[in-house]
């Protein structure tokens, strides 16, 4: 795998870059961590005398937009924002794969007149989006930030617990997963049943092989799911090169048939990164930051800290309640006898002093999290950390140093692995002293910017201000 490194001064002119990031979700309605990966990028690349422009879209059931395309600024940065009530999907594959889309596509981008476009997340713009850069002769890049690309659920993550590593040549796991999806859209007496442990298999390898005999609209729909792996690669194959910021990711890219050149380039974070403030003694503090929602895990953290005395620790949990209520209120169920305290969100800017309250971050994720920026900010504030032993995280984390790893989904485990900081209360002390991570957002743009150069998008002068 290629790696930028080499960020000198190239003695050329320089020529401002108009770049279009397309991301599914932005500000301010969506604050997870693509969307906050691609400000960041849109802010990093403005600074460096650069005009990014942010394209994004309000999902099919959300408030509609007075207009189809509404314009706005945030943070600084230019933003077209589509209504997708306007095209919502009908079908299966209008989920990924949607031909409608490209008159309004090819208005935006003519309308933008951008040098590259970057592809920050392909949902609610769908496989017709590098069709159309492709139409338009635009240079287009990607950054991987999930697996939708290869996935249906886009986490990996199987009816049952289990983690995948792409689709079966069948597309049986496809399938199950289709299946299990749809009943729970539709929870209907059909789809419980075919979606049932006992009968799911079955219905999955009647529905992949012999869809064409199926009534439609199930048999419409059957199809698409097997064709969609097919069908996003063939739409990967229009970029000139798509960012991996993780090993892990670049490896189940590259094992699924990924034809699209592809960089390791990890997230850099701007965060203040002295060293924690002395503290007294008392309870350890251990904190959960995120979307609280089941692949995140806040579930099994309560359940492993249920095992200790309630006495030796607090937990704070940063997340909103809105995202899955139900979910939500299980969480404050289970929490309600311990020292939990449910703190909701925070602006991105207070992320420094949420650390510093903080002895251990725990991500006890049940998914293939990729380099997740709640993990990198909790390093560079020297905050050590627990995960899920799950590729995409662990390649942080060295156990013991920075922190420590237990199996996925193993309660018993992470209690041990918690138990470790209450036996001991200056291990989290002695542990923030070697946490750090040093890359910045800088590190990361500049990165990007040399990938458009030395993929052929444009002359290398381009890709950098003077310094």
């Amino acid at each position: 795998m290629r790696q930028f490194h080499d960020h000198d001064h190239l003695p050329h002119p320089f020529r401002p870059l108009r770049v279009a990031l397309f991301v599914h979700a932005f500000y301010p309605d969506h604050v997870y961590g693509t969307e906050a990966y691609t400000l960041t990028l849109a802010r990093r690349f403005a600074e460096l005398g650069h005009l990014p422009v942010v394209v994004t879209a309000r999902e099919a059931g959300e408030s509609p937009q007075a207009e189809e395309v509404e314009r706005y600024v945030h943070a600084g940065i230019p933003v077209l924002r589509i209504d997708r009530n306007r095209t919502p999907p009908r079908s299966a594959r209008d989920s990924y794969d949607q031909p409608s889309l490209v008159p309004l596509l090819t208005r935006i981008l003519r309308e933008i007149a951008p040098d590259v476009v970057h592809v920050c997340h392909l949902g609610n713009f769908t496989a017709v989006l590098p069709e159309v850069t492709a139409a338009l002769g635009i240079p287009t890049f990607a950054t991987l930030t999930d697996f939708f690309n290869i996935c249906l659920t886009a986490t990996l993550e199987i009816p049952g617990g289990g983690l995948c590593r792409g689709p079966d040549a069948a597309r049986l796991n496809c399938m199950r997963c289709g299946l299990s999806l749809r009943a729970i859209e539709q929870p209907t007496p059909f789809w419980r049943a075919v979606s049932h442990p006992g009968m799911r298999d079955f219905a999955a390898a009647f529905a992949a092989r012999l869809h064409v005999f199926l009534p439609p609209p199930i048999g419409t729909d059957a199809r698409a799911v097997v064709r969609r792996p097919d069908v996003l690669r063939a739409a990967m194959g229009r970029y000139r090169a798509a960012i991996a910021p993780t090993g892990f990711l670049e490896d189940v890219f590259r094992a699924n048939g990924t034809p699209t050149p592809l960089v390791r380039s990890v997230f850099g974070v701007d965060i203040d990164r002295r060293p924690k403030p002395p503290r007294p003694a008392g309870p350890v503090r251990f904190g959960f930051i995120g979307q609280l929602m089941y692949h995140k895990g806040p579930h099994l953290l309560l359940q492993a800290l249920r095992l200790l005395p309630p006495e030796a620790f607090t937990l704070d949990i940063w997340g909103s309640e809105q995202l899955a209520p139900d979910y939500a209120r299980d969480l404050r169920e289970v929490a309600a006898p311990m020292p939990v305290t449910f703190r909701g969100t925070f602006d991105a800017a207070a992320t420094a002093d949420v650390m510093a309250e903080l002895d251990v971050a725990v991500l006890p994720s049940t998914w293939f999290e990729n380099a997740p920026l709640t993990l990198l900010k909790a390093l560079a504030t020297h905050t050590p950390v627990v995960v899920s032993d799950v590729a995409g995280m662990t390649e942080f984390v060295a156990e013991g140093v920075n922190g420590f790893s237990f199996p996925r989904g193993d309660v018993d485990a992470l209690a041990q692995v918690l138990r470790r900081f209450v036996d001991d209360p200056g291990l989290a002390r002695a542990m923030s002293a070697s946490t750090v991570f040093d890359r910045t957002e800088q590190d990361m743009a500049r990165d990007v910017l040399d990938l458009y150069g030395r993929f052929g998008a444009l002359p290398a002068p381009a890709s950098r201000a003077p310094a």
